[in-house]
């Protein structure tokens, strides 16, 4: 009786360990109008032309990628000669801290291909999260922007560190 309680614990270590060693997570890379990173493998390229209309003369949208409706990340060129409260990091913080239609969580500073930028999370009444980061890079102002209601800091983390900008 012994040996077989022993045969079954073991069996039973090797069933949860094989279960809890497979730890790789895939992912995809955007690289286009002179930005690349990567991001989770279950998203997809989205339209930029909505999110367009709404950023207006404010910048251009280069890319969307995410879930419609759940999740979705955004990467932005931002006029930052056109509206000088862009023009530092920040100064984008304090503009967007006044600015937000949403209830200000945090911020902090950031490094993003290299740069010093910040990053703000915001929360709405229907749960979503919104985590924003601005940075300029040779001259040129960008923004980041994941909207979720299921992901969290380090699915927008992960994705930060890999923004390359030319």
């Amino acid at each position: 009786m012994r040996e077989i309680l022993v045969i079954i614990a073991i069996l039973g270590i090797i069933v949860c360990a094989s279960g809890c060693t497979d730890n790789t997570t895939t992912t995809k890379t955007y690289s286009g109008n002179g930005v690349s990173f990567s991001y989770p493998g279950n998203w997809e390229e989205l339209n930029v032309s909505s999110t367009q209309e709404s950023v207006g003369d404010a910048g251009k949208a280069l890319v969307i990628v995410g879930i419609e409706g759940q999740d979705m990340f955004g990467l932005f060129k931002v006029n930052v000669g056109a509206n000088q409260v862009l023009s530092t990091p920040s100064e984008w913080l304090a503009n967007m801290k006044k600015a937000l239609g949403t209830q200000y969580v945090s911020s902090k500073t950031i490094t993003v291909d290299g740069e010093d930028g910040v990053q703000l999370i915001a929360e709405d009444k229907d749960g979503f999260k919104f985590y924003y980061a601005f940075w300029n890079k040779n001259g040129k102002g960008y923004m980041a922007l994941l909207t979720t209601k299921t992901e969290s800091q380090d699915v927008f983390d992960s994705i930060i560190d890999t923004v390359k900008t030319t």
